[in-house]
Order: structure tokens, then sequence, then C-alpha cells
């Protein structure tokens, strides 16, 4: 394999990686547990919530009230619910559980993981980064050289000098100038047509994991009720994966005597304190916005 076709599939592999962990850095973190055990690790929670659809909240002696992944064991239920599972934790920690033993929590209401679609609208979105990447550096006026066979390796060093900003006048007894062509063809600019696909893109990531996105408008005005209506689907997949969640700890709180609660997260993190006096919002409902460009008119 070629050395440059080599380097162009490393950049390629590392810009899918480098989306893919931060899609799913933001798919992870967009609910707030409060009250959880201490000893539960939220962010393993979220992770495997995110990659395997479920987990299982139960108490282990000597620890209390835990959530790991588990796999089904024996038959499933006229709902497809597992009646019997087996628990497993990263250090080799294994139990068996009956059904009046564990709380089921679902990522969301399809009870599937969201892994697999982040998967393929991360690498959609690096493909659209990496095509812009090529179009930036076709910018560049390429180069296409013509010459006789016998006269390539000539050529070639020519040209390498130049590239190396050689000062050196470089002259060859057996070169004939009228033996050479340049063909100067840039390739179309089309980068800018990409970035607003690439937007498009993000929005629908967003709307996926539940988080709002206003896309740059371009009508100097927009009805309020035209915004909401385009959140449509947005508080459909927030609702999906919400109410499972919510579900879920009603049920631990119930079973196991413990006050957990959930909600999405829309406020800004910061180690300051509310202060007193200031207007109560708790019931207003908001979004987790990400806005790129957003025009609104007066």
């Amino acid at each position: 394999m070629k050395k440059k076709m080599i380097n162009s599939q490393i950049s390629n592999f590392k810009t899918y990686n480098m989306y893919f962990r931060q899609m799913l850095t933001l798919a992870e973190n967009v609910f707030e547990f409060k009250n959880l055990p201490e000893f539960v690790d939220v962010s393993f929670l979220n992770k495997n919530l995110l990659r395997k659809g479920s987990v299982a909240f139960f108490e282990e002696k000597d620890l209390g009230l835990i959530a790991l992944p588990y796999n089904v064991i024996g038959t499933l239920d006229v709902y497809g619910r597992p009646n019997k599972i087996e628990v497993y934790g990263e250090n080799s920690f294994h139990r068996k559980l009956n059904r009046d033993e564990y709380v089921l929590m679902y990522d969301n209401n399809g009870r599937y993981p969201l892994y697999l679609d982040i998967c393929q609208m991360a690498e959609r979105i690096a493909l659209c980064v990496r095509t812009i990447d090529i179009n930036m550096i076709h910018q560049r006026t390429p180069r296409i050289w013509k010459t006789s066979q016998d006269k390539l390796l000539s050529v070639k060093k020519l040209v390498n000098n130049i590239d190396a900003m050689e000062e050196d006048v470089i002259s060859y007894d057996s070169l004939d100038i009228e033996d050479l062509n340049a063909v100067l063809a840039p390739a179309p600019y089309v980068s800018d047509k990409i970035d607003l696909h690439l937007r498009e893109l993000w929005a629908e990531f967003f709307r996926l994991i539940g988080v709002a996105n206003l896309q740059e408008q371009k009508r100097e005005r927009v009805i309020i009720d035209e915004m909401i209506a385009s959140q449509g689907g947005t508080i459909a997949s927030r609702f999906s994966r919400f109410e499972p969640r919510k579900n879920a700890v009603e049920k631990i709180n119930k079973k196991f005597g413990a006050n957990i609660q959930v909600q999405y997260y829309d406020g800004e993190p910061t180690t300051e304190p509310e202060k007193e006096g200031e207007d109560d919002v708790s019931n207003v409902p908001t979004l987790p916005v990400s806005t790129e460009h957003t025009k609104i008119g007066d």
C-alpha cells in the first residue's frame, strides 16, 4: 500500500474517532441524576445505558444499591422482558438475579442502544469534514506535468527542488524545455455547501439525543410557533429517553427505599450557589440548546 494512501486512511480514522468520542460524550451527559448512592458511578451508568440499552439496579451485600450491565438467562415473558439475568462488573464480579431482585432502566422507549446510531452519524460527519479538508487542499493549484518517458526522473527532480524552495539554479543538459507542458486546473470550491450539510447532520444528531438546536435562518424573522414546531422531533426524542429513566427511578425508589431523581440537564455548569430572592423559574419548561448563527427578528 502506498504511503500517501496509508496517511490518508489514518487521517480518516482519527477524524472519525474524534467525532465519535465527542458525540458519545454529548449523548451520555444530557441527564442529571440526584441522590444516587455514593458507590454508583454515574459515568459508568450513562456509558452502559448508551452502549447496551439498559442496566439493572439491585442491592448487593456490603455495597448497597448498585447498577450494572447484565446478560439475559433463560426465557422472556410475553412482553420480551427477562425473567432472570446475570449482572457483571469490570472486576469479574457476576451474580444471577431473579425478577423480583432487580429493576431495569432503559435508555429509550425503543429499548435499543443509541450507540449504533451514533456510530453511523459519526461516520457521516467525519466524511463531511474529511471531504472539506481534501477540497481545501485542492484549492492549491495542482500541477500536472507532461513530458517524455526518458525525461521523467529529470522532471521529478526539478519539481521536488522547486517544492523544497531550493535557491540553487539547476540545469540539465539532456532536458529540453519544449518537452515540458504544465496543466493548471484547480478543483471547484464546494466546502461551503458541504459545511451546510454538516450543520444539518449535527442538528439531526442533537435531535436524536434530545438537545434543541436552532439552525441558521435565512429569513429575518422567525415566528415563535415555527420555532416550537421545528423542535417537535427533539421533544419526541427527549420523551423517548426521559420516560424510561423516570419510570425506572420510581420503581427503584419504591422497591429499595431510595430517593433518586432524574431530569434533563438544562442549566449551565457553575459552582456558585443560587441567590435567594430571584424569580423562581423551575417550572418553566426549557430545552438545552446548541445555537449556530441563529438570527431572530425583533
